[in-house]
């Protein structure tokens, strides 16, 4: 949640800077994950009020005078909007813009311009370049530009927890920063003056599901009128990360992050009978279109908020283009209701759609806080729209709305926490978080507010305690009688291993999410092989984009390096360690198999450009050296063969196997799916089954002296058909080289004009060794049996 510094002060006194509060908020749970400006540093560009626009005598240019405060500038201007009174952004001479663009005064067609009228694209405050940005009336001529809309106020992202949705609000956030400092909170003073007209004359509420909705409340607001908000409210929903639309839309949004509750406001007069019935859809209540244009399929469990005729609105989740507000609304019904948690979030994911009010609702909020709201908003509507608030409140309530009474040991508190805080500063951190104590007896009994849905037990009151004491005063000491040691299975210290050979090797770690887009084996080509299972699909998935579990590791990582190349990182050596689940059968009768596995990936050049070097683009060997370098932790005995892998360029990739079972799969990415990740040049990919490797773990290496004898070498150059594989040669050579032969490197391969079309020219180094000194005579015969024995099995013939 985007939190803003300046905003926060309204609520409570703060005497820690942004950087401080972060510190202090993080320790008491509510983790602070970044602060950043709200815009950009715009010195030197100032408000202006346009006086005076002329065409430009020659050019399809405005010249404008435009006041900025302590003199009229000459500017030429090529808005589309610009016109007198308006008042817009003008940098003025010197101004650096955050583009990088100076403005200096020039000379444009024969007309001088003495600096320039901005846009909000200009200005790095948005994307819209459309034409000049519009300020509100109330801002004041010649201020700075980040003083009149507030850019310089200072933006905290928290991380709020499930079980914290008071805090999804700025006084639910203030109130916290008043307990750590023991300033007093301030809420906002409510007065509603109604109108004679009662709200029974003009509406009705029916809830018919009420364990999906426990309280629905309504106000009337009529004659409104729609228009720009106030630049103060654009302020604080521009900070919350919002973006201004008129002041009704507005209004419901500012007392959202304000208090927490979300509202929505329908057109009454939209509304067939003006009247709210709260159901489920009926079975020829299939489509809705939403406000965000988007036709929707529902389903008998959704709950609905619905006319006398139809629904208008997905409950708690988004309101319908049906009863949407516009530029004719006069009368707005105002709702502020309670949902049933579980409900928001099942109907949530269901339809894909994230909205603030869902993300509330799911976590579950007061369901005191419905009036509170609901009388803040209408208050504005009547500020800020001029509109008439019809008297009286529909409020259909079914929640429990009682308040909860814990028993508190105190010395439970200082046992618990290994601490020694007295009575009274414990009642004094309660209190400060508007929790009653009565401490009058033994064990204390302490009335929890409705809004802290998160405390039901003495250790969640104990944990209060501890929070605003402070974690950091309480001792580090090791738990008495605990003995033996905890620590890591064999296996993850293998994993661990592998991890730190990669690192070293100059690879990046990554991690990427285990559930993945439907079509990621499509558009890898992966979709058609049973070796990578079908997808297990999510009951409710997060988004569209993460619907079903995956069952290999190579679409995610294509997706990484396809995201990073499109940011300008064109070298990429990655690998990931992680899971794939691969079902039986499905729909799934049992647990999915979950295997661990290791995908490498690289693209672009293995180093940089040095004075005395080129640089190398990474090749097919490069992975392939990887590969050897993971299998070497394990004793087992490959084989290496060509696979046909679709994903992979034919011939171009390599399968490695054991016995008659693969356990990794590696080449390069075949130019069709490149083109599906927009990948531009050749990438390299291979994936290893950890899960199976794990099983032939090489034992403790033990100790072997230096060989007191001397090693022999020697070479051996063959020509064989092209379409031997070099593997299935190195593999005859070192069965006749038996135990004598040590190492085969290959250190020349050649087709060319020495050698005949369709053959090729394959030239090995060996090294013998023995406990003892090895003559010529035995070595030149073990090398002739060698040479047999491919000569007889590939028809090699010396070169």
């Amino acid at each position: 949640m985007k939190v803003s510094y300046r905003w926060l002060q309204e609520y409570t006194a703060i005497p820690w800077s942004p950087e401080e509060l972060a510190d202090k908020l993080t320790m008491v749970g509510l983790e602070v994950e970044s602060i950043s400006r709200l815009g950009p540093d715009l010195a030197g560009v100032r408000v202006g009020r346009v006086e005076k626009v002329e065409p430009h005598p020659n050019a399809d240019l405005s010249v404008c005078q435009i006041n900025v405060g302590d003199q009229v500038l000459n500017i030429v201007c090529g808005a589309p909007n610009v016109r007198v009174g308006i008042k817009v952004p003008v940098a003025l001479e010197g101004a650096v813009l955050p583009n990088g663009m100076e403005i200096k005064a020039v000379e444009l067609r024969g007309v001088m311009s003495y600096g320039m009228a901005c846009s909000e694209k200009e200005l790095g405050i948005g994307d819209d370049d459309s034409g000049l940005l519009e300020l509100p009336d109330d801002v004041e001529i010649g201020m700075e530009l980040t003083e009149a809309l507030g850019l310089d106020d200072q933006i905290l992202d928290v991380s709020i927890y499930a079980n914290r949705p008071d805090c999804m609000s700025m006084l639910g956030i203030a109130r916290e920063i008043a307990a750590l400092a023991g300033e007093k909170l301030h809420y906002p003073q409510i007065t509603v003056k109604e109108s004679d007209l009662k709200i029974e004359d003009l509406t009705s509420v029916a809830v018919e599901d009420p364990d999906k909705c426990p309280r629905y409340s309504v106000r009337i607001i009529r004659n409104v009128t729609l228009q720009p908000s106030p630049l103060w409210m654009q302020q604080r929903l521009l900070a919350a990360g919002m973006r201004p639309i008129n002041n009704i839309v507005d209004i419901t949004n500012f007392v959202m992050l304000e208090t927490g509750q979300p509202l929505h406001a329908f057109d009454y007069d939209r509304l067939s009978e003006n009247r709210i019935v709260v159901r489920t859809p009926k079975s020829n209540e299939i489509k809705f279109v939403t406000l965000d244009g988007v036709e929707r399929e529902l389903d008998r469990e959704m709950l609905m908020i619905c006319d006398a005729e139809a629904p208008v609105c997905v409950g708690g989740v988004m309101g319908g283009q049906n009863s949407e507000v516009t530029e004719d609304t006069k009368t707005i019904l105002l709702e502020s209701a309670n949902f049933a948690a579980a409900s928001i979030r099942r109907t949530a994911r269901s339809l894909a759609i994230s909205s603030e009010a869902a993300a509330r609702f799911e976590k579950g909020i007061d369901p005191n806080a419905t009036i509170f709201a609901l009388n803040r908003a209408a208050q504005l509507m009547a500020e800020l729209a001029g509109g008439e608030v019809v008297q009286g409140i529909i409020d259909v309530n079914n929640a429990d709305i009682s308040e909860r009474v814990l028993h508190l040991r105190p010395q439970q508190v200082n046992r618990l926490l290994g601490t020694d805080i007295d009575e009274q500063s414990m009642v004094d951190i309660l209190n400060r978080l508007e929790l009653k104590v009565d401490h009058s007896s033994k064990p204390w009994k302490v009335t929890v507010p409705s809004f802290r849905r998160d405390l039901e037990l003495e250790c969640d009151l104990i944990e209060e305690i501890g929070r605003f004491w402070g974690y950091e005063k309480i001792p580090t000491t090791l738990p008495k009688g605990m003995s033996g040691a905890g620590g890591e299975t064999r296996e993850l210290a293998v994993v661990d291993q592998i991890k730190e050979q990669l690192l070293g090797a100059g690879l990046s770690e990554i991690m990427t999410f285990s559930f993945v887009n439907p079509k990621s084996l499509t558009q890898s080509k992966l979709d058609p092989l049973p070796i990578f299972a079908q997808p297990i699909a999510l009951a409710n998935p997060i988004t569209e984009d993460h619907a079903v579990m995956r069952t290999t590791l190579m679409p995610s990582m294509l997706e990484c390096a396809a995201y990073n190349i499109s940011r300008q990182q064109h070298n990429l050596s990655l690998f990931e360690v992680s899971a794939v689940y691969l079902a039986d059968e499905l729909p799934l009768t049992k647990l999915p198999s979950e295997q661990r596995r290791l995908a490498v990936l690289l693209y672009g050049n293995r180093n940089k450009a040095q004075w005395n070097w080129q640089t190398e683009q990474y090749d097919f060997y490069d992975l392939k050296g990887l590969v050897e370098l993971v299998l070497d932790n394990f004793a087992a005995d490959y084989q290496w063969e060509r696979s046909e892998l679709p994903i992979f360029h034919p011939g171009r990739q390599v399968q490695v196997l054991i016995g008659e079972k693969p356990i990794a799969y590696l080449g390069e990415v075949h130019p069709d799916v490149q083109k599906n990740y927009r990948i531009p040049e050749r990438i390299y990919l291979a994936e290893i089954n950890l899960a199976e490797l794990l099983k032939y773990e090489r034992p403790v290496t033990k100790f072997q002296s230096l060989p007191r004898y001397p090693a022999v070498d020697r070479d051996l150059a063959v020509i064989v058909s092209e379409e031997v594989p070099v593997g299935a040669l190195v593999e005859e050579l070192k069965q006749a080289g038996g135990s004598l032969l040590q190492t085969i490197d290959i250190f020349d391969v050649y087709q060319g004009k020495q050698v005949e079309p369709g053959k090729k020219s394959i030239a090995f180094s060996f090294v013998f060794q023995a406990d003892r000194t090895l003559t010529d005579e035995e070595v030149n015969d073990l090398l002739k049996r060698m040479y047999e024995a491919v000569q007889q099995k590939f028809g090699a013939v010396l070169r």
